[in-house]
Order: structure tokens, then sequence, then C-alpha cells
């Protein structure tokens, strides 16, 4: 790309756009990207609660782990309260596929959506922490964000027949509903 042409689409961004500024597929992604996110988060807490026997476990500020040691985490969960299950080393490794898409979904969640490039139809944003070993921009398109949520959605299916799988070979019948209350 000539000098000239990077000039021009740097000058054509909007900085620190408002809402209306931003493409509605863009917005829309996101928001999918959130609701997967959401979805696979619950579906953690439900196989923290199948393996520790308590539907509320997940849900304890103890409980609540982060992204990178929730895999380790999960591991002595089950080696404590189930010993030995086919399912380990399948739950670990989703767990730590998740990582990346949540770092993701944190960066566009809580950086600073700082410019949007009509051209392009991506938004430029911030982190606002200065981690080791990690970029703190980030160039995100409809296309990358709904791939972040196909992630997550991919991830969540796969940890909950991993779930199916233990109750079904435990003989669960405690009749836990996993899905969340009703809004009122």
């Amino acid at each position: 790309m000539k000098n000239e042409d990077r000039i021009a689409r740097l000058l054509a961004r909007t900085l620190f756009p408002r809402a209306e500024d931003i493409l509605q597929s863009l917005a829309i992604a996101f928001m999918r990207m959130m609701m997967a996110h959401a979805g696979f988060e619950s579906e953690v807490c439900a196989v923290q609660g199948v393996v520790a026997n308590d539907q509320y476990y997940g849900e304890q500020p103890e409980n609540l782990w982060s992204a990178k040691k929730r895999p380790n985490l999960m591991v002595k969960l089950i080696d404590e309260r189930l010993g030995q299950i086919p399912e380990t080393e399948q739950i670990k490794k989703l767990l730590e596929d998740a990582c990346d898409p949540t770092n993701k979904r944190n960066h566009l969640a809580h950086g600073s959506w700082w410019a949007f490039d009509p051209g392009t139809a991506t938004i430029h944003v911030r982190g606002g922490i200065q981690r080791e070993d990690e970029d703190q921009f980030g160039e995100y398109s409809e296309e990358t964000i709904s791939a972040i949520a196909d992630r997550f959605e991919t991830l969540e299916a796969d940890l909950y027949k991993l779930r199916r799988g233990i109750e079904n070979r435990r003989g669960d019948d405690h009749g836990f509903d996993w899905s969340p209350p009703p809004c009122t």
C-alpha cells in the first residue's frame, strides 16, 4: 500500500465513533458474540455444578475462575469430587481453547473503541491494560467478531455433551434445571 493511501485511510476513520457511526451489522455481530459468551459461561457453571453435585457451585464468588486458571482448577475439582473420569482431558482442552476467544471478547467488551474505518468496516480497539506479550491494539470486522461468536457456540455445545455424558453415566436424576430463570 502506498503511503498516500495509508494516510488517506487513516484520515477517513471516525475517531471515537458514536453508536450511529457503527454499522448495524457490526453491532449485531458484537451482541451475538456477547450472547454466545454468556451461553458458554452458563455451561461452564453447569459443568462445575455437575462435578461438585451442587447446582450453585459455579455461581459462588470463590468459584468464578479466570479463563486462564479455569482449565487446571476444573481438573482439580474433577479429581477431588469424581476421581478419574473419561471426560477430564476433553474438558480441560475445551477450557484451554476458550482462552483466546475469551481474551478477544474481553478486548472488545472492555477496550476503547477509538476508531471506525468505514472503508474496511472495522472497529479499532485499544485495550485499557498493558499486558506482557499482548498487543493493546486490535481491529475487528463483522466476520472476525462473528467467528468469535461461532467459537463460543461450538465450545458450549461440546462442553454440554461432556456434561451430559457425566450425568448419564452417573445416573443423575436430581433434575437440576440449568436454564436461566425467567424474566419477571
